[in-house]
């Protein structure tokens, strides 16, 4: 994979401090105190998305979309296992809510078609 070019870091680094500021100002309105432990964890989500969003745009203009849909997949696998996991567990005990059986069934949806993605690109034998 070529080196990362440094729009995309621009881009995310944007979003970063977009996402950040936007939080701060945020809850300094709605709480009327200003801590940025949780403002840093929302800009560094933006700085993340910003980012990758804009790899997986190019690596698709480049056609490279084998490579683009693993990172989908990498991302929705690196989320999507832990909380699958702790509300199964939360379902099964007995503490469940409506929302955590949509978020296993939506991230079960979401790596299911990663894999079928990553199986349909060009230049996969199956």
């Amino acid at each position: 994979m070529k080196m990362i070019k440094s729009i995309d870091l621009k881009y995310g680094i944007l979003f970063g401090v977009v996402g950040f500021a936007l939080t701060l100002l945020g809850m300094y309105y709605a709480t009327g105190t200003v801590d940025p432990r949780f403002s840093a964890v929302i800009g560094a989500g933006f700085f993340g998305g910003g980012f990758l969003g804009s790899v997986m745009r190019r690596l698709y203009r480049e056609e490279k979309e084998r490579e683009a849909n693993f990172i989908f997949l990498a991302l929705m696998l690196i989320a999507g296992i832990p909380l699958i996991a702790r509300y199964a567990y939360d379902i099964l005990t007995g503490n469940w809510k409506i929302w955590k059986l949509i978020s296993i069934f939506a991230f079960t949806y979401l790596i299911c078609y990663g894999i079928f993605r990553i199986t349909k690109s060009r230049g996969v034998k199956i």
